[in-house]
């Protein structure tokens, strides 16, 4: 896609760059010039192909190379190899077509059913939308997609399939995949100093939109392409703008809506300094009346976690059904829930014999008691031989098969808390199946009833429990490592598990023999992931004695370790409770509440004569 290279610069902080008149996007609108009538002459230029019509660019050199005797060559570059899909789905399929004369997408958009033929007749095609938004983008000073043709299917005055063709823009990368993989990898101070800017870019974007009445309903850093004409001054684009929604006059209620949907994929990955500053631009560029920096920053804050708790319960759900991600088979004796990146006939094989993976050449038993059996074995996952560990839950009493029904079987507590964990950007191992026998085939009501469970979860390698890596690598190293390893281990946990309360999780048998930690970088970094999630609850808000007692149970699996000292044990509560939301004089309460519930399980455990772990 090639772009609209605007002339305004009424909010902008640095000059908007001008385009060369021979470039795509020369003598794009300015914000006081009337705006062309898009697709229609004398500006473009119409051609009929039978039941479908195509408007190019005048006195551009596109038609002959978009246009061939019987429309768009699309099978002609298909039959070169010119032509890969970028995405596909039921309504719309986006193409990249490579040729000499430079790289084009067209985004094909279906009428797969009767609501989207009637929504085109209200709404118009969404090619044509997003061409008249792109003309209107680049007016306030937005950079965007540069179209070059469209093209429209009618029978009988409706509109059915559509096109919208525009050239590559060069040199870009979606925001969202810069933020997450490229940013992180750029030295210092060059990536501070492309953050910086980053913010200021998306400020004075999203200000130009909100003051034009714009607001986007996909509005995410993967709609927004980013590149750099200098090394450290970033240039965004604005894409998908058929989800561009226009009003007469934004009130902040909606603009709040909309920052809280863009702040919702920078809460989980960026602090708050960065979303402080790109909120100050914002604010600094709006025209219309908007709270105070405090208060608007609290309400988008606000707004945020409850749409990234609807979004987060949204995809929760998604490990229940067969879906894009997921599949639901039944077998004779069995069922269960796959993710699709498991191979289906080693699915098929499970639910056939779910015991069957026990006896693979090369599985290697790791737990055989009377509640559990663990295997690792080998399946394939993503095409892929890989690792997994095979769970079989047992039946702990002759009555669990009937409590099952009202409650959750431990293996589906396991697999639910899975997904819950995945969907809230938690590490941890992904859970790739879920099986529960049912014996009973010839009796209907005890067919209802799940016997043994079992959990299929990939194996994270290279990696070991923290309960392995505390009692038996740390007492090894130098006293100075040693020193150093615990200063960053205690950081790295306290942030695992402020993570872990703050997205509305628990974690009851939270202790380090359920912690992994990553072996490949543990020289520069520790990478931390949780295990064994029968324990793990769901509940908003949670409340302080589940987290204290969470503290607890992990407390007292490291209050061994050799070198840790309450200096850590306090260095971990200041890391772990949210400074700037409590008053800095209540860690002391928390801290005796830990104590005092470190105290009743030590309690409990001697009075039932368990051990400590």
């Amino acid at each position: 896609m090639s772009v609209y290279t605007p002339q305004r610069r009424t909010f902008s902080t640095r000059p908007a760059t001008s385009t060369p008149p021979e470039t795509p996007g020369a003598g794009a609108p300015t914000s006081t010039d009337p705006l062309p009538r898009m697709f229609k002459p004398p500006a473009w230029e119409w051609t009929g192909f039978g039941e479908i019509g195509w408007w190019v660019r005048a006195g551009s050199p596109w038609r002959d190379v978009l246009l061939g005797p019987a429309g768009l060559r699309l099978d002609q570059w298909r039959a070169e190899g010119r032509l890969a899909t970028v995405k596909a789905g039921p309504h719309r399929i986006v193409y990249r077509a490579e040729l000499p004369e430079g790289v084009l997408y067209i985004k094909h958009f279906l009428v797969p059913n009767r609501r989207a033929i009637l929504r085109q007749w209200f709404r118009r095609g969404k090619g044509r939308n997003e061409g008249k938004r792109s003309q209107h983008l680049a007016a306030i000073g937005v950079p965007t997609i540069w179209p070059i043709a469209l093209g429209e299917q009618r029978k009988r005055k409706f509109l059915f399939e559509n096109f919208l063709v525009t050239p590559a823009i060069a040199g870009t990368t979606p925001l969202d995949e810069f933020a997450m993989h490229d940013l992180p990898t750029w030295p210092e101070p060059l990536q501070s100093r492309v953050r910086v800017r980053l913010a200021r870019e998306l400020g004075v974007m999203t200000a130009r939109l909100h003051d034009a009445g714009f607001l986007h309903v996909d509005f995410h850093p993967g709609n927004i392409l980013v590149r750099f004409p200098a090394r450290d001054e970033p240039e965004l684009i604005m894409i998908d703008l058929d989800a561009l929604r226009r009003r007469k006059k934004l009130d902040w209620k909606s603009a709040r809506s909309n920052l809280a949907l863009l702040d919702h994929f920078f809460w989980l990955r960026s602090n708050r300094t960065d979303r402080l500053r790109f909120l100050k631009h914002y604010l600094a560029n709006r025209q219309d009346n908007c709270p105070s920096i405090g208060r608007a920053a609290r309400q988008i804050e606000g707004a945020t976690r409850a749409w990234a708790e609807r979004l987060w319960s949204r995809w929760g759900r998604r490990c229940r059904s067969t879906n894009k991600y997921f599949q639901v088979l039944e077998g004779e004796k069995s069922w269960g829930v796959a993710s699709r990146d498991l191979d289906p006939e080693a699915f098929r094989r499970i639910l056939a014999d779910p015991d069957a993976p026990f006896g693979d050449p090369g599985a290697r038993l790791l737990k055989n008691s009377r509640t559990t059996r663990v295997a690792e074995t080998t399946m394939l996952v993503r095409g892929q031989p890989a690792a997994v560990i095979y769970k079989r839950f047992n039946r702990k009493k002759w009555l669990d098969p009937i409590l099952n029904l009202f409650r959750p079987s431990r293996a589906w507590r396991s697999w639910q808390a899975g997904q819950d964990l995945v969907s809230r950007g938690i590490p941890t191992p992904q859970n790739l199946a879920f099986v529960a026998r049912r014996p009973h085939a010839g009796r209907p009501f005890l067919r209802l009833l799940s016997h043994e469970t079992y959990l299929v979860t990939a194996r994270e390698e290279p990696a070991i429990d923290l309960a392995t890596y505390v009692n038996q690598v740390l007492p090894t190293l130098p006293a100075d490592v040693r020193r150093a390893r615990i200063r960053r281990l205690t950081a790295s946990l306290a942030n695992l598990v402020r993570s872990l309360h703050e997205r509305s999780l628990s974690h009851r048998d939270l202790k380090a023999a359920n912690i992994l930690i990553r072996t490949d970088t543990i020289e520069h970094e520790d990478r931390l992931s949780l295990i064994d999630l029968v324990g793990v609850r769901l509940r908003h808000p949670l409340p302080a004695s589940q987290r204290a007692k969470n503290l607890a149970r992990l407390g007292i699996s490291l209050a061994g370790v050799t070198g840790r000292t309450r200096t850590d044990s306090l260095q971990f509560l200041r890391l772990y409770l949210p400074w700037g939301l409590s008053p800095l004089s209540d860690w002391k309460a928390f801290w005796r509440r830990i104590e005092r519930a470190m105290q009743t399980k030590r309690s409990r455990n001697q009075r039932r004569g368990r051990p400590l772990s």
